[in-house]
């Protein structure tokens, strides 16, 4: 039985991140069948469509594969992870920490996808709420094998020695490199009037007399709340732990006493009103309503005005982009880098062009290197903004090679270190925990004895 070579499944990790039908950990429900159980590892459940699912985006992305043996394998060292992570009692993952993550995931499909339409009519899904309802125990599940990962390959790295043998030795097996840019950004959000705010405010007031007269908050957020996790389900979050909202919230929130409503307060996504539910030690349990900051026309054509003059400056040569980026920008994670964009997938600063959310894609198109893009809109960090970017440089497809692309060859070489630390750890937890592989697969030859048949 042949299996896909470690550089693929380091290929896959590394590369099919980018649209949203591959990032994606649930089935398309056009791709599920009738499930059946493929194995089963401690108390995690390997589903035949979970095997299904990884088999067909792997042939979707033009990768030749013979068997599913070796996705089951993948999987299962997953859930191996979730089933350790979950009675380790150092690794917490709070509902925040979930919904953040799930939102994040979400929004980006849908600004590469053009729409929730797509995504629904992808996933089979009738409305957002149902599938992040059921979206949001896989993304915990991720996130609960992530923690666990982390400890397991901590400290691994790659010198620049190894990098080199690495490449030596499996540039026959990496794959070709499309076309990528750098990019660097200026964002200006829309400053919405002191008499709009205002009027969130009052709002927000009405709803707090209101439940304090006797109406349910539950309901009120479900009508009135914009965070989109949480207001399908009344705005509740549990076990919040201090540190994992932002400051502004956690201040008022743990300030609270059991069954206490907030006065409205501010933060960057808009303004809140917060009930204290439950307070367990250092750990909170609370209902939320969140009013967005909504500009008007008026206020995004300023906005508009303002960063097209500060772009009109910057060709002019009278000012650089970095210092622009600096003094005006409102993203507060690009600013102090000469707004330079970096890529969470890959751990450098290039994006696949075609890969781009469309508003990027649109504004970049017919850029040169050096060139800024006219103004745009775009919902930047879920906030109406205004943007401009710099193509700061293009990579065209090329094979890949040592020279040009010493960091993605560095993170395939950290990969395969960290793959063969997560093997041996699997190796040694296999004894200790239930593992049952379904009919289907035993004739597999997997790199892990899943069920020690060699010692029985």
């Amino acid at each position: 039985m042949k299996f896909k070579s470690t550089m693929m499944l380091l290929i896959a990790t590394l590369f099919t991140v980018n649209t949203f039908a591959q990032t994606a950990k649930t089935t398309p429900k056009r791709l599920a069948k009738v499930d059946g159980i493929a194995a089963v590892v401690g108390n995690q459940i390997v589903l035949e469509s979970d095997v299904d699912r990884d088999y067909l985006m792997t042939q979707q992305q033009g990768m030749k594969v013979e068997d599913k043996c070796d996705f089951l394998n993948d999987i299962m060292l997953d859930k191996m992870l979730v089933d350790r992570a979950k009675q380790d009692t150092l690794i917490k993952v709070t509902q925040d920490e979930v919904t953040r993550q799930l939102n994040g995931q979400i929004e980006g499909w849908v600004a590469q996808a053009g729409g929730e339409k797509q995504i629904l009519d992808y996933f089979g899904f009738r409305t957002m709420a149902e599938m992040k309802n059921e979206m949001k125990y896989l993304v915990e599940d991720n996130i609960y094998a992530r923690n666990k990962k982390e400890m397991v390959v901590k400290g691994a790295d790659a010198t620049p020695e190894e990098v080199r043998l690495f490449f030596e030795k499996h540039q026959g097996e990496l794959p070709d490199m499309k076309d990528e840019v750098s990019i660097s950004h200026i964002v200006l959000y829309p400053v919405v009037s002191a008499q709009n705010q205002q009027k969130i405010i009052d709002q927000l007031k009405e709803i707090k007399k209101e439940v304090e007269e006797g109406a349910s908050f539950a309901t009120k957020a479900i009508l009135y709340s914009e965070d989109p996790g949480s207001a399908s389900n009344g705005g509740e979050y549990k076990k919040v732990l201090r540190g994992k909202m932002v400051k502004e919230f956690d201040a008022v929130a743990f300030n609270l006493q059991e069954g206490e409503i907030s006065e409205p307060f501010k933060t960057d996504f808009g303004y809140h009103i917060i009930k204290l539910e439950k307070r367990k030690g250092q750990e909170l349990d609370l209902r939320h309503i969140l009013v967005t900051l909504k500009p008007t026309e008026e206020e995004i054509k300023a906005a508009n005005n303002k960063l097209d003059s500060i772009r009109i400056l910057i060709n002019e040569g009278k000012m650089t982009f970095k210092d622009a980026a600096l003094r005006f920008s409102d993203d507060k994670f690009t600013k102090f880098n000469s707004g330079n964009i970096m890529n969470p997938n890959s751990g450098d600063d290039r994006f696949e062009k075609m890969a781009l959310p469309i508003p990027m894609f649109s504004a970049i198109t017919s850029l040169n290197a050096g060139d800024i893009s006219s103004v745009f809109e775009d919902d930047f960090d879920n906030r109406k903004s205004v943007r401009i970017i710099k193509l700061d440089k293009f990579y065209p497809e090329h094979k890949i090679n040592y020279e040009d692309d010493y960091y993605r060859i560095q993170k395939f070489a950290i990969q395969d270190k960290e793959r063969t630390l997560l093997l041996d750890w699997v190796k040694r937890q296999v004894g200790d925990a239930y593992v049952k592989i379904g009919n289907e697969y035993q004739s597999c030859s997997f790199p892990i004895d899943w069920e020690k048949k060699q010692k029985k």
